[in-house]
C-alpha cells in the first residue's frame, strides 16, 4: 500500500489509552502498562491496518520532560466506525458528555 492510498490513520500512542474506533477494544495505554505493542497488533490483525511510523513523541511539563512511544497506523480500505462507549461503563455514547 502507497501512502498515497491511505484513506484513514489512527495514532496509537504510549500516554493515552482510548477504545478502538472499530470495535470499541481498549487501545493505547491503560493502568500502568505502557507497552503498545497489544494495541498495534489488534488494529493490523483484526482490522486490516500498515504499520507506518513508529516513533517518540515528548510533552514538556512543570516536572520535566515525558516521553512516550507513538505509533500511526494507515488503512487503504478501512472498515467501517463503532459508535464510542464510555471506557468505564461500557455503554455506547450518545453525544458529547
Amino acid at each position: 500500500m502507497s501512502i498515497e492510498k491511505v484513506k484513514r490513520t489512527v495514532e496509537v500512542s504510549g500516554n493515552i489509552g482510548r477504545p478502538c474506533e472499530h470495535c470499541n477494544e481498549l487501545v493505547g495505554v491503560w493502568k500502568d502498562d505502557q507497552d503498545i505493542t497489544k494495541s498495534i497488533n489488534h488494529y493490523i490483525e483484526a482490522h486490516g491496518y500498515r504499520l507506518l511510523h513508529v516513533g517518540q513523541q515528548t510533552t514538556h511539563g512543570d516536572k520535566g520532560d515525558w516521553h512516550f512511544t507513538v505509533a500511526i497506523l494507515g488503512h487503504d480500505d478501512p472498515p467501517a466506525l463503532k459508535p464510542p462507549v464510555d471506557a468505564d461503563t461500557g455503554d455506547e455514547k450518545l453525544g458529547w458528555d
